[in-house]
């Protein structure tokens, strides 16, 4: 699915200096990973995103059970699903949204994005809401928060 991501900008039609991607959850590996096929994307948004998709990967499965073993596994997600390279790669606006409450993927995980993030960047850790609430019990905040870093990506993407 991440060949995908190029085929999609491309299908788009818009220059990669107008696009922000977005990504929640587990989407957050396919936004990161088109900010390192075009890191001249104007902005990335990352909500309750994976800064370590093995550990997430390790609470799902044993790699025997896609019968790997655990030194290939890990080669496979550094080689494709390395977000730290990622996100350091990428010189475009970040915007991180993340619950405090999180009981799918822990705030840490936001916390680590944000440290490896270049500037300009924005971490917003929300105090109510988890995994999957933290749009709706955060609706004003959030969008604010989205607007304006829209708002502040215009330049470049607009």
């Amino acid at each position: 699915m991440l060949e995908d991501v190029r085929l999609i900008v491309e299908a788009s039609g818009v220059p990669p200096e107008r696009i922000i991607f977005f990504g929640r959850s587990l989407g957050s590996l396919y936004a990161m990973h088109g900010t390192s096929l075009y890191p001249q994307a104007a902005g990335l948004i990352i909500e309750s995103g994976l800064a370590d998709p093995l550990e997430r990967i390790l609470v799902r499965i044993e790699p025997r059970d896609v019968g790997a073993f655990m030194e290939a596994l890990q080669a496979a997600v550094k080689k494709h699903l390395n977000q730290k390279q990622k996100i350091e790669t990428f010189k475009g606006q970040v915007l991180i949204l993340h619950s405090r409450n999180d009981d799918l993927v822990n705030v840490s995980h936001a916390e680590r994005l944000y440290e490896w993030a270049n500037e300009p960047k924005q971490l917003l850790i929300f105090e109510r809401g988890d995994h999957n609430t933290i749009l709706a019990v955060n609706v004003e905040e959030y969008f604010n928060a989205v607007a304006r870093f829209v708002a502040s990506c215009s330049n470049k993407c607009l």
